[in-house]
């Protein structure tokens, strides 16, 4: 929390009576916000001066990710062959097309193994089939898997890169994993049309058939029920099922890609649905150009996607959920928590519709170490769970969107919301700086609902910002708008609509700027180039209407509040406040003929009837209405009606 700023007195025209009259109700869902439907959460907040009722919209958009129900991608369409060896198994000759062929088929407790080439080395013991293409370094093979066994497995060791198909195949493992890749080459996973793979490991590993070069296959490298050395990359549009009962669903050491059209749905897994190591030649551990990923981790500490290196997200859809609480980890000598995505590099979103949630104890829908980097697609936030207490030095909150470096959004849609009851509970936070230039960004957090540690910068798309119990947008360090649409709504006193805890780096160039809360922490500097107005002392009722006229009665701003406060402060600026011209507040009225609205917010239109409430001259930087406090002149509103809009 920012220590308090002394505001400038500025001069000012005043007419006005802070018992204001009660404004007309609008529908709590204005414009598109991304979120279709709203509840209540009553409840007055806590503070002193200025208060509010929680009586705020919470974002109702229950983003319910449990069972897997077979959907499939969507985006097949989009999957454009290309001439990369390294991404498209179309562009190289593996199989019939020049290669080498290997038909395995389950049946039960057997397994028929056929090759085209004899310098491909076959072993079956039972249903556990193990394919060297290693010995002989054989080149351009293809295995092709079917059948079903419950007691079965395919292992794989070699030095060049294959095609592995998997054409309608159902493996139970009751020793490992229920595919061993031992290769540490690439391998291209093509999941046939029409067809539904499911692969399930073992709950303990023991010692398995056939170890190439003698000793013990435990001593192999095998983290989860699909495990690969070497880089996976998914293509096809056929279906792809993984339970992973002894540790994580997919697990590769390489790099994990997919291309559009693939569906890939881990129902369940010990630790991590998807573990990647990341290959640090390239610098990139996941890259998702397309497809269905879904995860459904309940274990703790879980994520639905984990990497060493970065992630980026170009299309396709996330589905991830993840429900265990944190723990304390005694390796890292740190908490651990669940994360739809956990990455020790970056974050890059440029593209699909993604929906990640988190319901245990100090859960993470995105958490990066390195940046995190939106510009295109919407992506979908939620936590619920509360605060993971390890000790008093020791703890864990949940966050909707996370980095410890910095936050850019150039684009896109950011949707979130977490509502655990627990100070921490913040929704989009950067340890270094954030920067919006574009997009549409929506956050509702118990705490912070945007925090930085360093700086925010914001010149353009639309942010909404609203706490249920701190300051929508707090920056711990400076804080410059200089275009966009942003509206901060914090709850009582001492907390803000906007908060800069460095007033003389707290400025406003541009942009149309709402802020509302129990106090303004710190006013914009005197050296901003746009002019802002501070009302102090407003009393507002929940769905009431403001709108700030010029001396033509021209909308200059009009502004529905989200929740109901007392003695609060109302904070605007927009470029039509110009210098020394006089404006009129007015509430009660009707807006006709609007051309846009976000949120609360209303652009253009035109305003008829109402009470005039307020009347000032812009003759500085920041002109300031009324006192700060909560107190309010005796008597009632205009017309002798209770107090407030």
């Amino acid at each position: 929390m920012a220590m308090k700023h002394c505001m400038k007195r500025m001069t000012v025209l005043l007419t006005v009576s802070l018992m204001l009259a009660l404004g007309t109700v609008f529908p709590s869902c204005t414009g598109d916000n991304g979120f279709e439907d709203w509840e209540t959460v009553p409840g007055e907040l806590p503070g002193s001066g200025g208060s509010g009722s929680d009586d705020g919209d919470t974002p109702d958009f229950d983003p319910t990710i449990t069972g897997w129900d077979g959907q499939k991608a969507d985006d097949a369409a989009l999957d454009v062959v290309g001439t990369d060896e390294d991404i498209y198994w179309e562009a190289n000759t593996f199989g019939g097309n020049g290669g080498v062929t290997v038909d395995v088929v389950y049946s039960g407790s057997s397994a028929t193994v056929n090759t085209s080439d004899n310098s491909v080395i076959c072993y079956t013991d039972g249903a556990y089939v193990t394919i060297d293409i290693l010995t002989n370094s054989v080149k351009n093979v293809e295995i092709v898997v079917s059948g079903k066994s419950d007691d079965g497995q395919l292992k794989i060791y070699g030095e060049k890169k294959f095609k592995l198909t998997l054409s309608g195949v159902e493996l139970t493992s009751g020793k490992g994993p229920a595919i061993n890749d031992q290769c540490k080459k690439r391998a291209f996973v093509h999941l046939t049309a029409g067809t539904t793979n499911r692969l399930t490991d073992a709950a303990s590993y023991s010692e398995e058939p056939r170890y190439l070069n003698g000793g013990s296959s435990a001593s192999e490298d095998r983290k989860g029920c699909f495990f690969s050395e070497g880089n996976l990359i998914f293509s096809g549009t056929g279906v792809l099922e993984v339970e992973g009962n002894y540790k994580h669903g997919i697990v590769t050491d390489g790099y994990f890609y997919t291309r559009p059209g693939v569906t890939l749905a881990v129902t369940g897994a010990a630790k991590n649905a998807i573990h990647v190591k990341g290959d640090e030649d390239d610098g990139i551990g996941v890259y998702m150009a397309g497809g269905l990923v879904y995860a459904n981790v309940s274990s703790t500490a879980g994520k639905g996607i984990k990497t060493d290196l970065d992630a980026e997200i170009a299309g396709g859809k996330l589905l991830l959920n993840t429900s265990g609480n944190a723990t304390y980890d005694s390796d890292e000598k740190d908490t651990s928590s669940s994360a739809g995505i956990k990455t020790d590099g970056s974050v890059i979103i440029s593209g699909g519709t993604h929906i990640l949630k988190s319901t245990g104890t100090g859960g993470k829908g995105i958490n990066a170490d390195g940046e995190i980097r939106i510009s295109g697609g919407e992506t979908t936030v939620t936590t619920t769970g509360g605060k993971f207490y390890y000790s008093s030095d020791l703890t864990s909150s949940p966050k909707g969107v996370k980095a410890d470096g910095d936050i850019t959004i150039s684009g896109g849609k950011l949707n979130i919301s977490v509502t655990g009851v627990s100070d921490g509970s913040e929704g989009l936070e950067s340890k270094s700086t954030l920067a919006i230039s574009d997009g549409e960004v929506y956050v509702y957090a118990y705490d912070d609902a945007i925090n930085a540690a360093s700086a925010i910068n914001i010149s353009g798309g639309k942010v909404y910002a609203y706490a249920s119990n701190n300051d929508g947008i707090d920056s711990n360090g400076s804080l410059v708008i200089s275009g966009g649409l942003v509206i901060g709504v914090g709850t009582s006193a001492p907390e803000s609509g906007i908060d800069c805890d460095n007033s003389n780096s707290f400025r406003i160039d541009g942009g149309t700027v709402i802020g509302m809360g129990g106090t303004l922490q710190s006013s914009p500097s005197s050296s901003s180039k746009q002019r802002s107005v501070v009302y102090n002392g407003v009393s507002a009722t929940k769905n009431a209407k403001i709108c700030v006229l010029d001396n033509e009665g021209t909308p200059v701003l009009t502004f529905a509040f989200p929740r109901t406060m007392s003695g609060a402060s109302f904070f605007f600026s927009t470029p039509d406040i110009a210098s020394g011209a006089s404006y009129t507040v007015s509430s009660g009225g009707t807006l006709g003929d609007y051309t846009d609205s976000w949120n609360g917010w209303y652009g253009g239109g035109t305003w008829s009837g109402g009470s005039q409430v307020g009347t000032f001259t812009s003759n500085s930087v920041v002109t300031t209405i009324g006192s700060n406090g909560g107190g309010m002149p005796g008597g009632g509103g205009p017309g002798g009606r209770p107090g407030g809009w």
